[in-house]
């Protein structure tokens, strides 16, 4: 197996890792950053907040006055991994600053030759950068910038690691229509691409580069009453869908949230997901968070749990 099979076996893994198969370079980006939103079907532009702004939605990180880390973690099938960690700091609540990691890993997949004998063991990882800013501008709309840094690398017996890198931008808006209404638009991946180096067995190499199809997403957020948020995003990329979600505060402890996410894709009805967040001692410093999502491959849900401090 030569080192262009190598990344495209370990490409595609990756690629199945996120909440849908998708036929692009770091679709591991898809996954996305913490707990909340893959409970809510993904519906998250309009009400993404705190440490997971940077990913979302970066105009949400003027919209959350202190400080708060957040991390999430999640195992697939097949070996597969991913994780992220992000912060947020805005010391007086017009202007908020972040930083977010996301990771996706796979290893332990079977190396062979043409003939079928096993040669060793492969691994993949990949890793996002975010470094985000957001501000607002008057009561009611504030914006938001995010720069990405993306590196992979695949390591295969008797073979040259494969690397690649790259960066993109992200983009922000949000708008406050009274004190229960939220409209945003966010806009993924602009200028992004990915470039590769792939080592040949003849100890020469070749460079491809692998663009990023853009993302945009509109979304809008309601509460009906105190504690309850209903949302909707229509997003497109490499198709267009819909996503939805809701989220309910019961009480101190404890809040439930549900979703259907890619509605209209190719399982048009869309894929369920739910989710909770725990407050020991009912204090807002610290949750738990837990997420399940259908797997649109059939391999099984994805579980995700999560852990968010704020200080």
């Amino acid at each position: 197996m030569n080192a262009l099979s190598l990344r495209c076996l370990c490409a595609f893994l990756l690629i199945a890792a996120p909440l849908r198969a998708a036929d692009f370079a770091a679709a591991f980006l898809q996954a996305g950053i913490g707990t909340r939103a893959l409970g809510m079907g993904s519906a998250s532009s309009a009400v993404a907040s705190g440490p997971a702004a940077a990913y979302w939605n970066p105009a949400g990180l003027a919209r959350t006055e202190g400080k708060g880390l957040q991390t999430s973690m999640q195992s697939l099938p097949l070996d597969r991994r991913i994780s992220s960690a992000s912060f947020a700091l805005n010391p007086r609540g017009d202007m908020g600053f972040g930083l977010a990691w996301l990771h996706a890993s796979v290893g332990d997949i079977d190396g062979r030759t043409a003939s079928g004998q096993r040669t060793g063991s492969i691994a993949d990882a990949a890793n996002a950068f975010l470094v985000s800013v957001g501000r607002t501008l008057g009561p009611a709309l504030s914006v938001g910038f995010s720069m990405k840094i993306f590196d992979q690398r695949i390591e295969a017996p008797f073979s040259a690691a494969s690397t690649a890198n790259g960066h993109g931008f992200d983009v922000g808006i949000r708008y406050e229509r009274g004190q229960r209404t939220t409209f945003a638009l966010a806009a993924r991946n602009l200028s992004a691409s990915l470039n590769w180096k792939v080592r040949l067995t003849n100890g020469q190499s070749s460079s491809t580069e692998d663009a990023l199809p853009r993302v945009l997403a509109l979304g809008a957020a309601h509460r009906p009453f105190d504690g309850a948020v209903l949302a909707v995003e229509l997003e497109h990329g490499d198709e267009t869908t819909a996503h939805m979600g809701a989220e309910w505060t019961l009480n101190p402890l404890l809040t439930l949230r549900g979703g259907l996410r890619h509605i209209g894709g190719e399982e048009r009805i869309g894929l369920l997901s739910a989710g909770l967040s725990l407050r020991p001692m009912r204090s807002q410093k610290l949750q738990f968070h837990y997420a399940y999502a259908a797997d649109p491959l059939d391999a099984g849900g994805r579980t995700t749990i999560g852990l968010e401090v704020a200080f």
